[in-house]
Parts: structure tokens; C-alpha cells; sequence
């Protein structure tokens, strides 16, 4: 594709992020919402550009999944009308445009053409990566480290199967999405599930043979990530890269050093000098993962990237 074609669709996928995510309920609280409107109508008038770019390409599989999802795009924006002041049908147009922007995202990366994917606030996804970050360090302390790297395959093997077998049959892939629920993100219906990269870091972090270090890691991503969602959605005004905030990244650290070092005193009789060693390296290099997993899911980096820098302390 073309730097220009590439460049034009970029910066709409870009401006469709933005929209969708100040529409975010935790963003907007149904004030004015006139420049909604005007950037809803800008949109809509460079649809026509962005379909022309791609019929004038010579046609290939890649360009007909970007043109599909144009035109469901188009559909549900030239559809969609909400009225002013109506802060439920925004969010019903943010409801219904969401999975398809996903689906125009996941074309564009055919074509190396990365844009950001919606993170909604989820409160019940957050507790359940608590939840899982829990059941993994608890295991850690009741089963040996052999059994933690069966335990570990085993999940990461059935994770990737369930991976593998929804790609081959599309409406299997819609009855996991549906079980999944509000846990799952829009974009995952086109995208490894990060509860399937969750599951491979927890088998790098059984390899390790290091079950401080590796607890490190699961109370890093299982409370630092989530605070730092939670806090930056909710407050983050200055941006770091790729969407995060500064004061999200600073809730990640200090919640993931308190986590991790609280963990390992109160469960593994650790020194609090080292304790907190452990805990602050990796929550620092684990919020430093997260900042900069553009192509790595942070369900894989962070857990990983956190426990090797506990590893080296």
C-alpha cells in the first residue's frame, strides 16, 4: 500500500479510536456534545475517499478485508444519528461502532498499519485478572516446581487449542467470545486472547525454577495493571506512548511494589530489603513493558519482563 493510502487510512482509524474512547462512560458524562457531532460528520464525509483509495488498488484478499470493513463502517455511521443531548444513544453508537472498528484495525495490520485497540473500562476483567494472578501465586506455594511447569503446559496447551480451533470454525469462535463475556475486549474476537498469552507467560515463569521471582511477575500484571487502568482512564490527562498516562504508569508501580513485596514477606518469610528489591524492579520494568508492548500483548510482557528483572536483583 501506498505511504499516502497508508498515512489516510492511519489517521481515521486514529480518529475513530478517538471518538470511541472520549465516548468512553468513564471519559464523558453526557455533557455537551456538539463536537461529537462535528467529528461524527467528518468521518462521514472522508468515507468516500478511503474506498476510493482502495478500488484503485489492484485487488488481493488483504484489500478486501480493509474495503469490508470500511463498508460496515460507513453503514453504522451514516445510520447512527444520535440526537444532541442524548447520552444513551452515544453510547449505543459507541456500543456498535467499537467491534467494527476492531475488524478494520485487525485489516489494516495485514499491512503493517498499527492503530491502538479500544481498552474500555471493565471492572469485572480487572477482578478476574486479579482472580487469576491470586490462583497462580498461591500455587506457587503449595505445589513444586515441577508440578507448577506441568500445571503451566497443560494450561498453556489447552489455551492454544481453543486459539487454534476457533480460527478454523468461525462460529465456535463466536460461542467462546459470547462464554467470555464482559471479560473479553472487542478486539479479541480477531486477535489471540490475552488469557491465552497469560497462560504462556505463566509457563516462561514456571521454567524459571524461581518461585519468588516468578510471583513477582503475576502480582506485578495481576494488581499493578489493573490499577494502572482503572487510575489512568479515570485521571490520566498527560500521555506518555501508545495511550498510557503518567499517573497510570506511577499506580502501577507503587501498587505492583506493594503487591509483590507484601506477598513475598507475608507468604515466603522474605527480608523486607529484599522483598521490596524484587518488588520494585519488577513493577518498574514490568510498567516499563507495558508502556512499550505495541506488537506484544502485556499479558505476555509485563509477567515475563517483570519476573526477569526480579530474577536479576
Amino acid at each position: 500500500m501506498a505511504t499516502a493510502t497508508a498515512t489516510m487510512h492511519m489517521d481515521f482509524a486514529l480518529d475513530v479510536y478517538g471518538l470511541l474512547r472520549e465516548l468512553d462512560p468513564k471519559h464523558w458524562k453526557g455533557e455537551e456534545d456538539e463536537p461529537f457531532q462535528h467529528r461524527l460528520e467528518g468521518l462521514r464525509k472522508r468515507m468516500a475517499d478511503l474506498l476510493s483509495s482502495v478500488e484503485e488498488l489492484e485487488p488481493n484478499p488483504a484489500l478486501e478485508s480493509i474495503r469490508s470493513g470500511l463498508l460496515e463502517l460507513r453503514q453504522v455511521l451514516e445510520s447512527h444519528a444520535p440526537p444532541a443531548g442524548m447520552y444513551e444513544a452515544w453510547q449505543e453508537f459507541r456500543s456498535a461502532v467499537a467491534p467494527l472498528y476492531e475488524g478494520y484495525a485487525a485489516s489494516l495490520r495485514q499491512w503493517d498499519i498499527h492503530v491502538p485497540s479500544l481498552r474500555p473500562t471493565n471492572y469485572a476483567r480487572n477482578a478476574f485478572h486479579v482472580t487469576n494472578s491470586l490462583i497462580g501465586m498461591s500455587l506457587l506455594l503449595v505445589l513444586t516446581p515441577s508440578q507448577v511447569v506441568w500445571a503451566a503446559a497443560f494450561m498453556m496447551g489447552l489455551a492454544w487449542s481453543l486459539e487454534i480451533s476457533r480460527r478454523i470454525f468461525p462460529r465456535w469462535n463466536d460461542i467462546l467470545m459470547a462464554l467470555l463475556g464482559r471479560l473479553a475486549h472487542p478486539h479479541e474476537a480477531w486477535r489471540v486472547n490475552s488469557a491465552t498469552w497469560f497462560c504462556t507467560a505463566c509457563f516462561i515463569l514456571a521454567s524459571t525454577g524461581n518461585p519468588q521471582a516468578a510471583t513477582v511477575g503475576l502480582a506485578v500484571l495481576g494488581f499493578g495493571d489493573p490499577a494502572a487502568a482503572v487510575i489512568g482512564r479515570r485521571f490520566g490527562r498527560i500521555t506518555l506512548v501508545n495511550g498510557r498516562t503518567v499517573i497510570g504508569s506511577t499506580a502501577f508501580v507503587i501498587v505492583g511494589t506493594i503487591a509483590a513485596s507484601a506477598w513475598l514477606m507475608l507468604t515466603w518469610d522474605m527480608p523486607v530489603k529484599a522483598a521490596l528489591g524484587m518488588a520494585v524492579y519488577g513493577s518498574v520494568f514490568g510498567a516499563l513493558a507495558e508502556l512499550f508492548s505495541r506488537r506484544i500483548d502485556d499479558n505476555l510482557s509485563i509477567p515475563v519482563v517483570a519476573t526477569l528483572a526480579a530474577l536479576l536483583v
